[in-house]
């Protein structure tokens, strides 16, 4: 899961009359044609920063651009969609700019490579409700992110035919190799091998992070060879978490039946699937599981920590099979997200609207990508109405592959005669996204199975907390008991 920021929409009419001037140019140097979205954020305080949570708070609008060319510019005055406040209402006052321009249609972010943006903040001056004149220009195009290597930590990126296939174009599994300081010296040794999987916005970048390192142990107990993998990369719908999927494609085979034997050949890693184990967090601790229950025999344990919805009867406070609206409970009331000290931050109303504003690859949408099917546009289908929050109940029944706890409700014999590893699934008793009722429901549905997989609650902790140098202490030794066996 991931932070959710408040956006709501209001109604675009009243736009069209509207006498501010804001307009975006392009500089000199970007020739065109460009098309995407189009992207203007405003900051009231001038002596602020845009951050994260000002560009979320305050004013922004977008614009959809098509065939842009140098030396024409974009005005904001007309058909804009706006995230709170339309652009002729904004108040009386002097307003910092930065633009961004969506471009990359294959990754999600804003920051996306190939996406064009402002270095230098414009200025909006509106000197009553209506009237104001402003002007920002796109001068600068965010580059792809250049790996970090240490000396112990190497980047992989390897084509995959199974997902090139799937997408008909160049599709990598992207990941930061990690070896222990004994991997030099010891050329004839095979290493057991540790498979992370980060949650929102982690990418294999982040393995060759020392402070990252250290959060999921891999300086603790026996030498392992760490796979930090990439869980976001070449897709527009956000993360897929290395499960195969009928949209974002078959991210789980590749992993198991292309990447693995690559590693087993370039690198000393073990060829033995018992001494191969997963870890995840958050929607990589959902992509842990699912690996570790649909590829049995390929793994010898899984530890996961605040994974996304295992049971669909819980699906961030929403029965997805008795419940009729996603935004409302039975009597009306609005469901809220993010709970922070006992209290929600939003609605998931508000969440949702907020994901649609800022364009594909938000929550909801990978949600609908790694467990739905694509509809005739290729796109995946709403699990729900964005505008009313009804569900569509065959769209939930065609998600059912992907509820875990139906998985081991109905196929456990099965999955344990394969030679499924040992599973233990940690959450926070105040996840901020109630994902610890989904854990607890599943668990349930386990345990009636016979299914031998544990889970942990740890009471005083939310969904960012479960995770600690003390839990990895714990999670290596396990590995380790596993190792020696």
């Amino acid at each position: 899961m991931k932070n959710i920021f408040l956006f709501f929409f209001l109604p675009v009419c009243s736009i069209v009359n509207a006498q501010v001037n804001l307009k975006v140019e392009l500089a000199p140097q970007f020739a065109g044609p460009y098309n995407g979205r189009l992207y203007v954020y405003t900051l009231k305080d001038t002596s602020g920063q845009f951050n994260e949570r000002t560009m979320a708070e305050e004013p922004a609008f977008y614009l959809p651009v098509k065939n842009w060319q140098a030396g024409q510019t974009i005005n904001f005055k007309s058909g804009a969609t706006p995230s709170h406040v339309a652009i002729d209402s904004l108040g009386k006052g002097v307003y910092k700019l930065i633009a961004i321009l969506d471009t990359n249609a294959n990754e999600r972010a804003n920051s996306a490579p190939g996406n064009l943006y402002s270095r230098v903040e414009g200025l909006l001056q509106v000197s009553a409700p209506g009237q104001g004149e402003g002007l920002v220009t796109l001068s600068n195009v965010f580059q792809e992110r250049q790996f970090r290597e240490t000396p112990l930590a190497k980047e992989i990126r390897f084509q995959s035919g199974l997902l090139s296939e799937f997408r008909k174009k160049p599709i990598f599994i992207k990941a930061a190799i990690v070896f222990p300081a004994s991997y030099v010296a010891d050329s004839a040794r095979r290493y057991p091998v540790v498979f992370i999987i980060p949650g929102w916005g982690g990418t294999h970048h982040h393995g060759a992070i020392s402070g990252n390192q250290q959060l999921y142990g891999m300086d603790l107990g026996k030498d392992k060879i760490y796979i930090y993998l990439n869980p976001e990369t070449q897709t527009p719908w956000g993360l897929h978490a290395f499960i195969d999927s009928r949209v974002n494609g078959p991210w789980g085979k590749a992993l198991v039946s292309e990447f693995i034997p690559y590693l087993e050949q370039h690198f000393n890693v073990t060829r033995n699937p018992r001494q191969r184990f997963l870890m995840g967090q958050s929607s990589g601790g959902y992509g842990a599981v699912w690996l570790a229950l649909n590829y049995p025999a390929s793994f010898g344990g899984c530890w996961a920590t605040s994974p996304d919805p295992l049971d669909f009867s819980s699906f961030t406070g929403v029965n997805l099979y008795k419940d009729k609206n996603y935004y409302t409970n039975t009597q009306g009331e609005e469901r809220g997200i993010n709970r922070v000290n006992g209290v929600f931050q939003q609605t998931l109303r508000k969440a949702r609207l907020a994901e649609l504003f800022a364009g594909d690859g938000g929550q909801q949408q990978s949600f609908e990508a790694a467990f739905g099917l694509p509809g005739r546009d290729g796109r995946p289908k709403d699990l729900f109405d964005p505008r009313t929050g009804r569900i569509d109940q065959q769209v939930v029944k065609e998600w059912q592959p992907y509820d875990l706890a139906l998985l081991v409700k109905t196929q456990w014999p099965r999955i344990k005669k394969e030679g499924v590893g040992k599973i233990t699934i940690y959450a926070g008793g105040r996840d901020n996204y109630r994902l610890n009722e989904s854990v607890l429901a599943f668990e349930q549905k386990a345990k009636a199975a016979g299914a031998d997989i544990r889970v942990v609650i740890l009471a005083d902790a939310n969904h960012f907390q479960v995770r600690t140098r003390e839990l990895s202490t714990t999670i290596q030794q396990e590995i380790d008991n596993l190792i020696g066996q």
